[in-house]
């Protein structure tokens, strides 16, 4: 440690040990050299198998499901129901972590996964081939079924994610650069578990159907064994809360700087929302009911499980990738400056992806000409997807600002990030399941560029009035 951090230790030491308030939090946490680098190596496993595992049960469900209803609507509801519970347990676990410790709620989010994947296997045993065009009380069970189910498993998620965030936060205290890297590892296993779970949950319904629910038990499972043997408790005892409760978060969204930058945010996670929820339903829904539906377009059915699950993965990757490198440059650019080169990418993938929609009726009946502008059509499709993911993290970033100018309610201002995140995914399942069933693929690309414009309008107006530069 040099000679300039030890003093800013002393420094920060002294202020806290002056207010007491503070002292009970001071004493709680433990220090990355006191748990253990394997520990925190073990927190960021832990979070990836649990969005693999999670993510494998949605993508099983969703072909459960999307072999059976018409409508990408009902299905995409039922499905973003997880949501509802992550977003109102986020903010109050943080705050209940804080006071007990993080490793009881790290050790309760595989539990109510494992019991989350054994209901899903048990309603697909009672309902093998469930009837979606006669609505009677059978279908109307297996919903509400698979609705509980979907909350149970988003109660895992928001028990989870407000946990790990704070042992990241206790174990890296006193090094900026340490927590900077796990903060990155945490943001890349998030998405990496949702890019490798796409298609490896594709490829488990495709062997095994429904009883691909006990591959994700076994997930879960492992992820247990993983934290009782593991990962080090990082709180000593009863700590002051930092995270706000739900109501707490509403109210920061009376703070301008929040309240012009969330149409912006909710814009972008209503599109991710959509895309990732519905994208594999619409590409594998069978033929020929595809075609008669919605004619001529190639991007509307017609895919097997395992194609719709490795584009969709293939998408992720991608998207992996450009965050990756858009984080090298993001620092020496405008925030502002990097959203709007993103909904420029979102400009150029919507365009390549509505003309790569009308180039046939089916995937089986793509001609060879259309087969070449198709493979012309992916160099622009692949620019227009690493741009765009410059958004994610320039957003998060913005977020991470404005959390900093609010002294004492830093808590509060995630809690808000947790419940913007889950509003805008149950939004942009919902709406975009309305547009898909009004219009197939093409309506899908519609409702993208609504949302996009609504992105640029909040981006402008923070530009304007220079919000990104604190």
């Amino acid at each position: 440690m040099t000679d300039t951090e030890t003093t800013q230790k002393k420094f920060v030491t002294q202020q806290l040990a002056e207010r007491p308030e503070n002292t009970s939090m001071q004493q709680s946490s433990l220090s990355s050299v006191e748990v253990g680098r394997g520990s925190i190596v073990a927190n960021i496993v832990s979070t990836l198998l649990l969005r693999i595992a999670s993510r494998t049960s949605f993508v099983i469900l969703g072909f459960y499901l999307g072999e059976h209803f018409a409508s990408a609507t009902i299905v995409a509801v039922v499905l973003e129901a997880f949501y509802i519970s992550e977003l109102v347990l986020a903010p109050a676990m943080g705050s209940l972590s804080d006071r007990l410790g993080r490793k009881p709620f790290l050790l309760t989010a595989p539990v109510l996964g494992i019991g989350a994947a054994v209901f899903f296997l048990i309603c697909a045993l009672l309902f093998p081939q469930p009837q979606a065009d006669k609505f009677d009380v059978k279908l109307v069970v297996l919903l509400l079924l698979v609705l509980l189910g979907r909350l149970l498993e988003g109660a895992a998620t928001g028990v989870n994610t407000p946990a790990s965030l704070g042992y990241i936060t206790d174990t890296t205290t006193g090094s900026a650069k340490l927590r900077t890297q796990v903060m990155t590892a945490f943001e890349v296993v998030t998405v990496g578990g949702l890019a490798l779970a796409i298609p490896f949950g594709g490829q488990v319904s495709n062997f095994l159907g429904t009883w691909g629910f006990l591959v994700v038990v076994a997930l879960h499972v492992l992820n247990l064994g993983l934290i009782v043997g593991f990962i080090k408790e990082s709180t000593h005892h009863e700590a002051r809360a930092d995270h706000g409760s739900l109501v707490e978060s509403l109210r920061m969204l009376g703070n301008k700087r929040i309240f012009t930058f969330l149409p912006a945010w909710l814009s972008v996670n209503a599109l991710v929302g959509a895309w990732i929820t519905l994208i594999t339903i619409v590409l594998a829904y069978p033929n020929p009911a595809a075609d008669m539906r919605f004619p001529g377009q190639l991007l509307y059915g017609g895919f097997s499980k395992g194609s719709a699950t490795m584009l969709l993965g293939g998408f992720g990757l991608l998207f992996l990738l450009g965050m990756g490198l858009w984080m090298l440059v993001l620092p020496r650019m405008r925030r502002t400056t990097t959203m709007l080169i993103g909904l420029g990418g979102l400009s150029i993938s919507i365009i390549v992806l509505t003309l790569i929609n009308g180039l046939a009726e089916n995937p089986q009946s793509i001609a060879p000409q259309a087969m070449t502008e198709l493979i012309v059509l992916l160099v622009p499709l692949v620019l227009g997807i690493v741009l765009l993911s410059g958004f994610t993290p320039a957003a998060l970033t913005q977020m991470a600002s404005i959390a900093e100018t609010q002294k004492g309610k830093r808590g509060a201002v995630m809690g808000l990030y947790s419940v913007v995140l889950g509003i805008g995914q149950l939004l942009g399942a919902s709406l975009g399941g309305m547009s898909v069933d009004a219009g197939g693929f093409y309506g899908l690309m519609i409702f993208s560029v609504v949302l996009g414009l609504l992105a640029l309008a909040s981006v402008l107006y923070m530009r304007a009035h220079r919000d990104d530069l604190i």
